[in-house]
C-alpha cells in the first residue's frame, strides 16, 4: 500500500505533467515541517533526457494556526517577481481539491537554507552583509508602490485611522476564541494598547506580516529569497519592523535583532532606505503589540494541540517556550512605561 507521500508525489507528476505537456516522474519529495498555515513539500521531477526540475508544493493545511487566504499569498508573492525583494517564481496556484485532495500554490525552488530564528549561530561570519540585506530589503517591502494593488485585490484593504485597531482587534479575538486559561500580563499588554494608541502615520504600505529571521533563504553572505507572505495585508510602516524587532527572534543577545547587526543599526538602515523617520513612541506601540500577536498565535498552537486537532509537537513546544517569552518580552517593555494602568 502507497503511503500519503508516495500517493501525492504521483499525482503531483501527472498534475505537472499536464502543465508541461511531457512525461515527468516524481523522483523524490520531501516533507518541510515547521509552517503553521500551510503543508510544504520540495519535490524533484524527472524528465526524460535525465534532467530536474526542482519544485516546492504549498498545500491548503486543514488545522492550521493562522487563518489565512491562499489567493493573499500568491498574490503576494506575484507583486514581487522580478524584483528587488527576492522571492520564489511563481508556476501555478491552483484552487480546486481535484487534484491533490486541497487547493495548492507550485513555486520554483531558490537555493538557500532557511535558519531557525532561535539559533544566534546561524549567519556567522556573515551576520553583518545579511543583516544589511535584511533590513533593507524589509524596506523595499515597506517602498512598495500599492497603487499597483488591483482594486479587486484579496489582499485587505483599510483605512488609515483604522490600522492599529483592525490589527489589534483580529489578534485579541484569536486570544479570547482559544485562550484556554487568563494570561494577566497579556491582559495587561492588551489594556496598554487600547488605551494608547499609535499616532497615525498618514501611510499606507504593504505588510508582509511575518518579516524576521527564519523566513528567509540565505546562501553563504546573499539572502536569496522572502518567504511566507500568506499574512500579508496592507498597514502602518512600524508593524513588520516592530515584528522583526522583536526580542523573540533574539533572545539571547536582545540588541541584536534577528541576530544580525545591532539594534541602532537596523533603525538607520530601514530609516536610510524607506526616507522615514521612525517615531519612538508609535515603535514602542508597534513592539508591544508584536508580543500580543506572537502570544495569540502560540495560544492558538497550544489550542490546536489541547484539542487533538493537531498533534504535531511543534505546537504544544510552540505553546510553551515560545509562549514564555514573550510574556518576559511584555514585562521588559512595560518596564520601561510606568503609568500604563
Amino acid at each position: 500500500m502507497q503511503t500519503f507521500q508516495e500517493d501525492l508525489a504521483d499525482k503531483f507528476a501527472v498534475y505537472f505533467t499536464g502543465l508541461r505537456k511531457q512525461p515527468l516522474g516524481c523522483k523524490s519529495i520531501q516533507r518541510i515541517f515547521g509552517g503553521a498555515s500551510r503543508e510544504t513539500y520540495r519535490i524533484i521531477l524527472e524528465e526524460d533526457d535525465g534532467g530536474e526540475v526542482n519544485l516546492i508544493l504549498r498545500m491548503i493545511q486543514e488545522s492550521s494556526l493562522i487563518d489565512t487566504n491562499q489567493e493573499v499569498e500568491y498574490e503576494a508573492y506575484s507583486l514581487f517577481q522580478n524584483t528587488n525583494v527576492p522571492v520564489p517564481e511563481l508556476i501555478k496556484m491552483e484552487q480546486s481539491s481535484k487534484y491533490l485532495g486541497k487547493p495548492f500554490i507550485i513555486m520554483s525552488e531558490i537555493e538557500g537554507q532557511a535558519a531557525s530564528p532561535f539559533d544566534k549561530e546561524s549567519y556567522k561570519p556573515y551576520q553583518e552583509e545579511i543583516g544589511v540585506q535584511f533590513w533593507t530589503i524589509l524596506a523595499n517591502i515597506t517602498n512598495f508602490d500599492i497603487s499597483k494593488i488591483n482594486s479587486d485585490s484579496h489582499i485587505s484593504m483599510i483605512q488609515e485611522d483604522q490600522n492599529w485597531k483592525q490589527q489589534l482587534d483580529y489578534w485579541v479575538k484569536v486570544i479570547r476564541e482559544d485562550s484556554i486559561g487568563v494570561e494577566p500580563i497579556l491582559e495587561m499588554a492588551i489594556r496598554y494598547l487600547y488605551k494608547n494608541n499609535p499616532k497615525d502615520s498618514h501611510q499606507l504600505v504593504l505588510v508582509h506580516g511575518d518579516y524576521r529571521s527564519g523566513n528567509f533563504l540565505f546562501k553563504e553572505n546573499i539572502i536569496t529569497g522572502i518567504l511566507d507572505w500568506e499574512m500579508t495585508h496592507l498597514g502602518d510602516p512600524l508593524e513588520d519592523l516592530a515584528w522583526a524587532l522583536s526580542s523573540i527572534w533574539c533572545w539571547e543577545e536582545k540588541n541584536r535583532p534577528a541576530y544580525l547587526v545591532e539594534r541602532n543599526s537596523a533603525l538607520d538602515i530601514w530609516e536610510d532606505a524607506t526616507g522615514l523617520t521612525i517615531d519612538e513612541d508609535s515603535l514602542f506601540w508597534w513592539e508591544l503589540f508584536s508580543c500580543v500577536k506572537g502570544l495569540a498565535i502560540w495560544i492558538s498552537a497550544g489550542h490546536e494541540f489541547q484539542s487533538g486537532r493537531n498533534i504535531d509537537p511543534i505546537n504544544l513546544f510552540s505553546a510553551w517556550m515560545p509562549g514564555d517569552i514573550h510574556s518576559q518580552a511584555i514585562l521588559d517593555l512595560m518596564e520601561t512605561r510606568v503609568s500604563y494602568l
